[in-house]
């Protein structure tokens, strides 16, 4: 009765098992809903940043202003007297601490908390700075930001986004492989995060060098 039994189930798997490809396929679309929605959440917390940050300055009055212009610390006027790669390693060090953090984040656990502020704080800095351009040079700021200051933002904002979503599935795989003890695959996600940080540390010197290249050529034809 048992063996008969242990042969009726081994053909009930047999037959209600999925092909390799299918399973692989759902696989496949599982991570990429996991990344979009991902992505989504984290954009959605730096535009909410950002649109904070704006509307702190925006209804400021004339002492806090004051404050938040000595915090910024003269952000134009140090980026006209910089030279092209003064402007480039300011871009640089800004992007790349964060990435620091969240790489040291993606080895915590617990760290879920502090990745999803990176974000939001990153979109109140460049709130804070597109509303002290208004508040100190009105509308002659829209082509300064248009031209100098978004392309870089956004390519700065995607490259966070992605750092942040790599450090997130790092720490929850990190809990989930502490949970099953699961060695061989912690080994082969940590070599995959650190080469994904790499990758990162690359295009943020990309983006330091697209920054001061723009800041270069169009910095004199843009006057506030």
């Amino acid at each position: 009765m048992d063996f008969n039994m242990y042969n009726l189930d081994k053909i009930y798997k047999r037959t209600t098992a999925k092909p390799v490809a299918q399973r692989r396929e759902k696989k496949a679309l599982r991570s990429f809903h996991i990344n979009f929605n991902l992505n989504h959440l984290l954009a959605g917390i730096f535009i909410l940043g950002m649109l904070i940050g704006t509307l702190l300055i925006r209804n400021a009055d004339g002492s806090n202003l004051r404050i938040m212009q000595t915090i910024l610390g003269g952000y134009i006027e140090r980026r006209q007297t910089a030279s092209f790669f003064g402007v480039a390693a300011a871009t640089f060090s800004s992007l790349f601490v964060i990435l620091i953090l969240l790489f040291v984040c993606g080895f915590c656990t617990i760290s879920q908390p502090i990745i999803f502020c990176v974000p939001l704080f990153k979109g109140l800095g460049y709130g804070f700075s597109i509303g002290m351009l208004y508040a100190n040079y009105g509308l002659t700021a829209i082509r300064y930001v248009a031209v100098l200051l978004l392309p870089v933002m956004l390519m700065g904002t995607c490259l966070l986004i992605l750092a942040c979503r790599a450090s997130l599935l790092m720490a929850v795989s990190l809990f989930r492989m502490t949970v099953y003890a699961d060695q061989q695959a912690n080994l082969y996600r940590v070599r995959r995060y650190c080469i994904k940080f790499l990758a990162f540390t690359v295009i943020c010197l990309l983006i330091s060098l697209v920054d001061a290249l723009l800041f270069y050529k169009l910095s004199g034809l843009i006057i506030l």
